[in-house]
């Protein structure tokens, strides 16, 4: 497969959505209607939207069947390794979901 500048999109949509949700689980150490909770719940919603508006703007190039799977399983890859880095546990199921995962994108894009 070439590479083909549009799939910056999906790599965009996969980097904001993943940072999304890590700062979302940050968020979780504050106190709601604090500060630092405050800006890390918009921090995560600023995320959330530069992801949406590059999934849109992906889907414009691919088809759903092939970009989505690939924004998914890349999204999981990226939040396993960072819980794995925060001292979470990743137990063998994990470690097996997660080569599923790789394993179904390599098979929907070849």
């Amino acid at each position: 497969m070439a590479f083909n500048p549009t799939w910056i999109y999906v790599l965009g949509g996969i980097l904001f959505s993943s940072l999304a949700q890590i700062i979302l689980k940050r968020a979780t150490l504050f106190e709601a209607k604090e500060l630092l909770w405050m800006l890390s719940i918009s921090g995560s919603a600023v995320c959330y939207f530069i992801s949406f508006i590059a999934y849109y703007l992906a889907l414009r190039q691919f088809s759903i069947s092939r970009i989505s799977p690939v924004m998914t399983v890349g999204v999981v890859l990226i939040v396993v390794a960072y819980g794995y880095w925060m001292g979470e546990t990743i137990t063998i199921r994990h470690m097996l979901g997660v080569l599923f995962g790789i394993v179904s994108i390599l098979l929907i894009l070849s």
